[in-house]
C-alpha cells in the first residue's frame, strides 16, 4: 500500500506512538499505514460518509488490522471520546469547515497532543483559529500529488504571537524554514489573489469594501516576498 507525497507528508508529521484519530479518513489508507509501520499502536477512522467508511473497513479487514483500527460513521470528532487519541488528523477538507470541526469538541482536544492539518484552501483562517485557540504551528510542510500543491500543518498545545496577514496566507514556518517549494507556493497565492482582485474590480462597491483593500496589501506583500526569496 502505497501513500501518495500528500499522504506521506501528513504520516510524517504523526508523532511515534501516540494513538491516532484521521478524520474524513476515507479509504484508510493513512491509518492502515501507520499502524503497519508502528508509527500508531492503534488508530480510529471516522467519516461522515458510509461510502467511505465501507471502503475504510474493506482495507483494515484486507490488511488484518481490525484490532488496533476501529471505524466509525459520524460528523467530525463526534465519533472520538476525550482522552482517546492523543493525535489526531483532519485532511482534504477547507480550512474553515477544519476549523469548525476543531470548535466543535473542546473536551476531546483537551488531552491531545499533537493536530495534523492539510487544509484544501482557507489554511489562513485555520492558522488564524489556531493561534487565538491555544495552539502553536510547531512546523508546516509542503506537497506535490496530482498536479497540485498541499499545505500540511502540524499543531501543538501553546501560545505564539499571531503572525502578520501574508505569513498566515502563506504559512510562517514554511516562510522561516524555506521550504523548497515555497517559491511555486508563493506563485500560486499570488495567482489566487490576483484573479479575487481583478474580479472585485468589477463591482465598485466591491473596491470600497475592506476585503478588496487587505486583499490588494496581501498580493503587494507576497509579490515583495517573491522577489526577496
Amino acid at each position: 500500500m502505497q501513500l501518495d507525497a500528500r499522504l506521506a507528508a501528513i504520516a510524517a508529521f504523526v508523532p511515534h506512538g501516540t494513538a491516532v484519530a484521521d478524520i474524513g479518513g476515507d479509504h484508510a489508507y493513512l491509518a492502515a499505514t501507520l499502524v503497519m509501520k508502528g508509527i500508531a499502536p492503534r488508530a480510529v477512522v471516522g467519516d461522515l460518509s458510509a461510502g467511505a467508511c465501507a471502503a475504510a473497513r474493506r482495507t483494515v479487514g484486507a490488511q488484518r488490522l481490525t484490532r488496533e483500527i476501529d471505524v466509525r460513521q459520524g460528523d467530525g470528532l463526534s465519533v472520538l471520546t476525550p482522552g482517546e487519541t492523543e493525535s489526531i488528523v483532519v485532511a482534504g477538507m477547507g480550512g474553515a469547515l477544519i476549523a469548525e470541526i476543531l470548535a466543535g469538541a473542546p473536551a476531546v482536544l483537551a488531552d491531545v497532543q499533537t493536530l495534523v492539518l492539510q487544509p484544501m484552501n482557507g489554511a489562513a483562517k485555520l492558522r488564524r483559529w489556531l493561534y487565538k485557540n491555544g495552539w502553536d504551528i510547531v512546523d508546516e510542510t509542503l506537497a506535490r500529488a496530482g498536479g497540485h500543491l498541499y499545505e500540511i500543518i502540524r499543531a501543538e498545545h501553546g501560545t505564539a504571537e499571531l503572525p502578520d496577514d501574508v505569513l498566515l496566507h502563506i504559512g510562517a514556518k514554511l516562510y522561516e524554514k524555506r521550504d523548497p517549494l515555497l517559491h511555486e507556493h508563493i506563485e500560486g497565492k499570488i495567482a489566487k489573489l490576483t484573479r479575487a482582485v481583478e474580479g472585485m474590480n468589477a463591482s465598485a462597491a466591491a473596491r470600497q469594501s475592506a476585503e478588496y483593500r487587505e486583499t490588494v496589501s496581501n498580493l503587494a506583500a507576497l509579490r515583495t516576498m517573491l522577489v526577496l526569496l
